[in-house]
């Protein structure tokens, strides 16, 4: 294998992959970067079993071949080296690659790309395959991801709930304390239909990577077990998560006797400003709603207490509710309106945060006991 490339294509490249490469793995090979050469590009791949990320690019291709090098490696020499083309060449007889950048020169001993797992071929997906606007998937990922529960529990509900039915994508997401559901109109010419669990992970690298390339729409497509998601430059091949996921919609309150308007950016800085008093181990805060105010309280036992006041649009009787703080800041930063509503039926059910004027989003939270 022998071929030249600019810095910026390769460190783009490298920067795709190298987050889904193991470090300490079972398998050594899977701290590795796959490097192929096919025609005119250069192949790269990662993977960690559970989710692999493609990628190709452009370059001067001599020789070819394939090899696997260490992610972290590739990753530190590449982005030091001058801006200047950079020749790869591999001794098969020993792994070894040479980077030559200028004056610059590193040999890297890389493992044999027959260790290397074998991916899936994306190209039998295409067939029942949903073309949609990235901006649409990439905004459905960011108002739902966060309230999943932590990925490291590999149950139903550390991943999140999509599904496609005539022209609608609708995702949702649960930890058991929260739920975060949306609901966008898209094109769906083909008129699939399909109901998955996809892994929180998965949704995080793919909004990680479109950040890193920029693609007008993606390609969805998935079996009971398999989801890729395919751009003109890029695939994630990723495990779906097996199981029945909660039936989350009856959770939703239809109606809310006390609706609150409130500022978002006053409401997150309040919070803010109080929490530095909130007890590290219940994460509680008090919200006191009067008419045109609201009150923000937090205390701890053995370092203090902290309040602050904000204005609301509110008219109701006074009411008292806690929360977990995180959680509300959460919703806080992921929502774009500049109004939220908060929507309470009592200070012991579910409160239904909302983006003004927008029915499509809706973040549910249940208080904490005072």
């Amino acid at each position: 294998m022998l071929f030249t490339i600019d810095k910026e294509s390769l460190l783009n490249k490298i920067k795709t992959v190298e987050k889904v490469a193991v470090p300490r793995g079972i398998q050594p090979v899977l701290a590795n970067i796959l490097l192929e050469t096919e025609g005119n590009k250069i192949k790269f791949t990662a993977t960690d079993l559970d989710m692999t990320i493609i990628t190709k690019t452009t370059a001067a291709v001599k020789e070819e071949g394939k090899i696997t090098l260490p992610a972290r490696t590739l990753f530190e020499i590449v982005s030091k080296l001058q801006d200047k083309p950079i020749e790869l060449s591999l001794n098969p007889d020993n792994n070894v690659v040479t980077i030559k950048c200028g004056n610059t020169k590193c040999n890297v001993i890389g493992i044999s790309a027959e260790e290397f797992p074998k991916s899936i071929q994306a190209e039998e997906f295409e067939k029942n395959s949903i073309s949609i606007d990235t901006e649409i998937f990439t905004k459905s990922i960011k108002d739902t991801v966060y309230a999943a529960a932590p990925y490291e529990n590999r149950n139903v509900i550390s991943g999140v709930f999509c599904k496609i039915s005539e022209d609608v994508l609708e995702m949702a997401a649960t930890d058991g304390n929260r739920l975060a559901k949306i609901s966008q109109k898209i094109k769906n010419e083909n008129n699939i239909e399909n109901k998955i669990v996809i892994p929180s992970k998965t949704l995080n690298e793919f909004t990680r990577i479109s950040s890193l390339i920029f693609e007008d729409t993606v390609k969805l497509s998935a079996t009971k077990s398999t989801l890729v998601l395919r751009t003109n430059t890029y695939i994630i091949v990723s495990k779906l998560i097996p199981g029945e996921y909660p039936q989350y919609q009856q959770l939703i309150p239809k109606n809310t006797t006390n609706v609150v308007k409130i500022n978002k950016n006053d409401l997150f800085n309040a919070i803010d400003r109080v929490s530095p008093m909130v007890n590290d181990r219940t994460n509680l805060i008090k919200l006191i709603l009067k008419e045109g105010k609201m009150e923000i309280k937090a205390e701890t036992p053995d370092s203090g207490t902290s309040e602050d006041v904000i204005d609301i649009d509110y008219k109701g009787d006074e009411l008292k509710i806690a929360f977990n703080y995180k959680l509300l800041l959460d919703f806080l930063k992921a929502v774009d309106s500049d109004q939220v509503t908060l929507g309470l039926n009592s200070s012991q059910s579910a409160a239904v945060f909302r983006p003004l004027n927008d029915d499509d989003y809706v973040y549910l939270v249940m208080p904490m006991k005072i």
